[in-house]
């Protein structure tokens, strides 16, 4: 079989013949019917070359069509096959094998995937943000609705008004917790949006997960080492405390246990009462103390937030730890822009002033010791403060219960105030966090 290309060329080269030669013939001889006939044979090749180029053009585009439609049979074995060149034929195959790879993968991996979000434990939930119609909704997410199936998002609200509103007013990347009541048991769950445009709709992602068992865990190990600190801290009061009164009863008590005639006291004995009663009262004072500090740790306000100027928050707090600094030669370097952001300026400055009086502890004392109190922009674009040191560094064991409340490795540490700060920071939504590593220093990350 003549390929297309040779085809074509021979047919416009028969053409051009015949054209040329009805002309000669018709111009340069008498035989003026003969050029007719070749004029007429011209005709005739040219109408068959423009019917060659429309049948490879109506080839091509019943295979594209054929594609569109899913269809890969199309112009490859038989008859219809030899009416293309070879070149044409063999590209058709390969975009077909192509095509039919791609379409099983294609399927398998939406299989896969939909098995995957079926019988995830997550409840996942999907729909059109303009009509609220439901595309996707896992067994996982009945379960929680309590619902076989669900058409259109405001059957939500029927349901539980709450968790409605929370997922409408949930924005891309955002996450919340909620607490609702599943049947006679009052469940936290945490909720998570995320917005897709598909065919020019916007859609909305939403997962819901049971966190109750994550919650207990936490709840447990937190009263673990509260626990631990508290009783340690109580110990250090009460057995000091137990153990002058036994001293003090033994010097003001008989053998039967009546009282003796303090004037009988010699002046040593007298001087031991005395200070042991002072002892006494100075460590059930720093005991009851401590309780109050207690306190203090769930009478955290709520932010009073109004925009402040990073650069003036940041100059402020350097102006009043001026003269600490100073004192210990330790230099403070701040960097900051002029940037605004929405917080409550008197708690986030206490938070700043704890973070950087420890950093200037932990520096004190060193040759170069440089704290630095900075500003940035995280990848995710939230503002972050950061206070770095080049000191020491933190210590695995207590990295992990820096942030307990009254867990303090100073001597005259009360041990809340990075509890308080990690508090404040969670009320603006945000959180504290600390990186640290032995002969490195440490960094606080205030993140908004």
């Amino acid at each position: 079989m003549l390929s297309f290309r040779l085809n074509i060329s021979i047919k416009i080269l028969f053409t051009s013949v015949l054209f040329f030669a009805g002309f000669y013939v018709l111009t340069q001889t008498y035989f003026w019917l003969v050029s007719l006939w070749l004029f007429l044979a011209a005709i005739l090749i040219l109408i068959s070359l423009i019917h060659t180029i429309e049948k490879h053009q109506r080839d091509l585009s019943n295979f594209l069509i054929g594609i569109s439609q899913n269809d890969f049979s199309m112009y490859y074995t038989g008859k219809k096959a030899n009416k293309l060149d070879k070149e044409a034929q063999h590209a058709y195959s390969v975009i077909s094998d192509k095509m039919r790879e791609l379409r099983k993968v294609s399927e398998s991996n939406y299989h896969f995937l939909k098995a995957v979000v079926a019988h995830s434990s997550i409840a996942m939930l999907g729909y059109v943000e303009d009509s609220g119609s439901v595309t996707l909704l896992n067994d996982a997410a009945k379960d929680i609705f309590k619902i076989p199936f669900l058409t259109n998002i405001k059957q939500i609200k029927s349901i539980e008004k709450e968790l409605y509103f929370l997922i409408t007013k949930l924005e891309s990347g955002d996450r919340s917790l909620i607490k609702i009541n599943y049947g006679n048991e009052l469940v936290n769950l945490s909720v998570s949006a995320k917005e897709l445009k598909l065919n020019d709709q916007m859609y909305k992602l939403v997962s819901i997960q049971n966190i109750n068992s994550e919650l207990d865990e936490k709840e447990l190990e937190s009263w673990q080492k509260l626990i631990k600190v508290l009783t340690h801290e109580i110990k250090n009061s009460v057995i000091p405390i137990s153990t002058l009164t036994e001293v003090i009863n033994q010097l003001i008590l008989d053998t039967n246990g009546n009282l003796k005639e303090l004037t009988a006291l010699d002046d040593e004995d007298a001087d031991d009462v005395i200070q042991g009663l002072k002892t006494v009262e100075k460590r059930s004072k720093g005991l009851v103390k401590f309780v109050n500090s207690y306190g203090e740790l769930s009478k955290i306000p709520s932010p009073n937030l109004e925009k402040v100027n990073i650069r003036e928050l940041f100059n402020e707090v350097e102006l009043l730890l001026k003269d600490s600094f100073k004192t210990n030669s330790v230099h403070l370097k701040v960097l900051a822009s002029a940037k605004e952001i929405l917080i409550d300026r008197e708690l986030i400055q206490q938070v700043l002033i704890n973070l950087l009086k420890n950093a200037l502890e932990a520096v004190t004392g060193k040759p170069d010791g440089i704290v630095t109190l900075q500003h940035i922009l995280n990848a995710d674009g939230r503002d972050v403060f950061t206070i770095t040191d080049n000191g020491a560094g933190i210590d695995k064991a207590t990295m992990e219960n820096i942030f307990v409340p009254f867990f303090t490795t100073k001597q005259d540490g009360s041990g809340i105030g990075l509890s308080l700060s990690r508090q404040i920071m969670r009320a603006h939504k945000g959180s504290l966090k600390v990186q640290s590593e032995l002969g490195k220093g440490a960094e606080f990350i205030m993140i908004f």
